[in-house]
């Protein structure tokens, strides 16, 4: 069954300082299917991205790091995908090691 709940959520140009690991809780809301674009607006590559899932929104697991970094400047990561996993809320923990900016999208049923 596809949840009635909706994820919709965009941020635009978020700066990230060098060398300093910025966190940003993505609301899934429930939703069974989505994904997430995250894009490099920067200058600088991205050099770290870890994610980590909350069923309720409150306790968080255990970070999984992504291995397709760096993620060069003006480049997106490809879409990360839920399929069945109705969570609350992604956590993706995002370094630049000499700072850029980054937007991210999420959308999902």
């Amino acid at each position: 069954a596809t949840s009635t709940r909706t994820c919709l959520y965009s941020l635009t140009s978020a700066v990230l300082a060098a060398a300093t690991p910025r966190t940003f809780d993505i609301p899934i809301n429930g939703a069974t299917n989505w994904n997430i674009v995250l894009a490099n607006t920067g200058a600088n590559p991205i050099t770290a991205i870890t994610l980590a899932s909350s069923p309720n929104g409150a306790l968080f697991g255990l970070a999984v790091a992504i291995v397709a970094v760096p993620v060069a400047a003006g480049a997106s990561l490809a879409t990360i995908d839920g399929l069945g996993e109705p969570i609350i809320t992604l956590r993706i923990i995002i370094t630049s090691a000499l700072g850029s900016t980054v937007s991210i999208e999420a959308g999902g049923y």
